[in-house]
């Protein structure tokens, strides 16, 4: 039979393994819900990437176009784009003109006139399908030109770039049309994140290089670029866009742009998302230029895989229950065999458990009690005064014992009290004590009288040996007793 020790070793190994298991099964589905987190993100990414790869393929339709047609001779050009060059591009026109921009003829030179032109019309001309929603425009370099396609408007640059720098790529992409005699399609251009000048926001620009192929010459040369740029909000627009086509929620996510180049300025594409508790979902591939920087907050992992956490806990849960059910109607089995229902003391098998485990490294002493005259309780007062006797003298010894001292009742009238930590002089001291100050119990309304006699043995190597001990010395007060008692009485006959 297992003792209540084992008991407690089995509930604890049973909670250990509970709890090992729940965290292996939770860690487990917090991964599947990783996983389907960097899933989400990849696929909001990618309708992110085909949104801004078909501005650039437009870019580069618009870019490859415009190099074609400047190296057509004015009467050619006028006619494919029928209007007159050269009219249009020699007056004033304040579509063409910016409020800092008083004159055209005196601000935009020929060149610019004609290149501006023919984007004008060239504009026009393209499907609203193929143009994109965001910022779009031409500029030749960092102390030229900007014509904004949406607007229709050409603004000069005064001073540095205020956006980004073009001279390194239009230095790199020159050697490398020269080197390869304009057999050779350049790399697209990609800022870093600056700060927009006009929109004082974080921004990234990809813009497809304006090439003057001239193949004879070897002189093919690169005339500026078509650029888009994509603002903080414009970027917020299009992620917010992906999320709700793909039916899943952005607000447990947290992005962020940084380029190749690096020396960027923070862009968080949703500010408000920020996460306390989050997880790095790594870098994305935007385009060739970008990367994104991506974060899961906790309570979106738990989200995706709701129904997955719930049933698993309570599963959990269900068999923690059964368990500890289980185990304590196991313990309430042990306490009705291991405890007396009468006195509340130790059963015999109780006893058994208590002395199979008892720490031989203490000096134990072993006391066995019976009444005196027990039987004379029950023959006069009845068997119902003898159960109250059994209860009122262990109710009497159960109040001085200690804890870690047990008392055991090992049939009838005969009680067994093991004293942990003492030797046997102090044990005679306390039982001494314990004789002298009972009398008597109460029942119903009088009195009776009430002794008890007891033996010490030192538990040693064995609880029957030191039991067996005990009580010779148990009978023996009782022998000595009973001599005293007959005694009285011989001298008062």
């Amino acid at each position: 039979m297992k003792n209540t020790h084992q008991l407690k070793s089995e509930k604890k190994i049973f909670l250990i393994v509970l709890t090992v298991m729940l965290v292996t099964v939770n860690a487990f589905i917090l991964y599947l819900s990783f996983s389907s987190a960097k899933t989400n993100i990849e696929l909001v990414t990618s309708r992110v990437v085909s949104v801004i790869n078909k501005d650039t393929q437009n870019n580069r339709s618009i870019a490859s176009d415009l190099g074609s047609m400047l190296q057509l001779p004015d009467q050619m050009l006028s006619t494919s784009l029928r209007v007159d060059i050269n009219k249009l591009s020699g007056v004033i026109n304040d579509r063409l003109s910016d409020s800092e921009l008083p004159a055209w003829k005196a601000d935009i030179d020929a060149t610019h006139r004609k290149k501006f032109t023919i984007l004008r019309y060239f504009w026009r001309n393209f499907s609203d399908g193929n143009k994109s929603k965001f910022t779009t425009y031409y500029t030749d370099g960092d102390a030229g030109y900007y014509y904004m396609f949406n607007s229709q408007k050409a603004i000069k640059i005064h001073g540095s770039n205020p956006h980004f720098r073009l001279s390194g790529y239009v230095e790199n992409t020159s050697a490398m049309l020269k080197n390869n005699r304009g057999f050779i399609v350049p790399e697209l251009f990609y800022s870093n994140v600056y700060e927009d000048s006009m929109t004082q926001l974080p921004t990234i620009t990809i813009g497809s290089p304006v090439v003057i192929n001239d193949f004879s010459a070897q002189g093919s040369k690169m005339s500026g670029i078509i650029a888009t740029d994509y603002t903080q909000n414009d970027l917020a627009l299009l992620f917010r866009n992906a999320f709700e086509e793909l039916g899943l929620q952005k607000d447990g996510y947290d992005i962020s742009i940084h380029s190749a180049k690096g020396n960027d300025i923070a862009m968080n594409i949703f500010p408000e998302n920020w996460p306390r508790v989050h997880f790095d979902l790594g870098d994305i591939k935007l385009m060739d230029g970008f990367c994104l920087s991506t974060r899961v907050h906790l309570l979106e992992l738990l989200r995706i895989k709701i129904i997955g956490f719930v049933i698993a806990n309570i599963v959990m849960l269900f068999f923690f229950i059964i368990f500890i059910r289980s185990h304590h109607r196991i313990e309430q089995m042990m306490d009705k065999l291991t405890t007396d229902s009468l006195t509340q003391a130790l059963s015999r098998e109780g006893g058994k458990i208590v002395t199979e485990n008892i720490a031989h490294s203490r000096s134990t002493v072993l006391v066995t009690m019976d009444l005196n005259d027990f039987k004379i309780i029950n023959d006069t007062w009845g068997h119902h005064a003898g159960d109250e006797a059994l209860i009122f003298f262990a109710d009497y010894l159960l109040q001085s014992v200690r804890q870690g001292d047990h008392l055991i009742r090992m049939g009838g009238d005969e009680f067994v009290l093991l004293l942990q930590n003492t030797t046997p002089e102090q044990a005679r001291q306390v039982m001494d004590r314990r004789v002298a100050e009972l009398s008597d119990f109460p029942f119903e309304n009088t009195t009776i009288p009430l002794s008890f006699s007891f033996g010490i043995s030192e538990l040693t190597h064995g609880f029957t040996e030191s039991y067996k001990k005990a009580d010779e010395n148990l009978y023996e007060m009782k022998k000595q007793r009973k001599m005293q008692k007959d005694s009285l009485q011989l001298a008062n006959v």
